[in-house]
């Protein structure tokens, strides 16, 4: 993986560290983002059709950054919106 990918995913991630595995055979490589008491509290396969079109490779890191929102409880306002309006998603309120 080049520099420049390897820099936008630790600023996209921030504060989580990014490791990159090395090259499996099949050229994907497991991307794991690591919290201060290093804990790995995600990792998941870039395959090399994602590493190599930059369209699959950002749209990989927007399902990760939605996946993390999604489990600490920050689904992003917009999203929300879009899911309320499509009638996916049912508003519960605890009284």
């Amino acid at each position: 993986m080049d520099s420049t990918k390897r820099e936008f995913v630790e600023q996209l991630f921030s504060p989580l560290k990014a490791n990159f595995s090395l090259p499996r055979p099949d050229s994907s490589i497991v991307l794991s983002l690591i919290d201060d008491s290093e804990t790995t509290v995600y990792s998941r396969v870039l395959g090399a059709a994602q590493l190599n079109d930059t369209q699959a490779f950002a749209q990989s890191l927007e399902e990760i950054r939605l996946e993390l929102a999604v489990r600490s409880g920050n689904i992003p306002a917009d999203l929300r919106k879009s899911l309320k309006e499509q009638d996916s998603v049912l508003s519960y309120h605890i009284a």
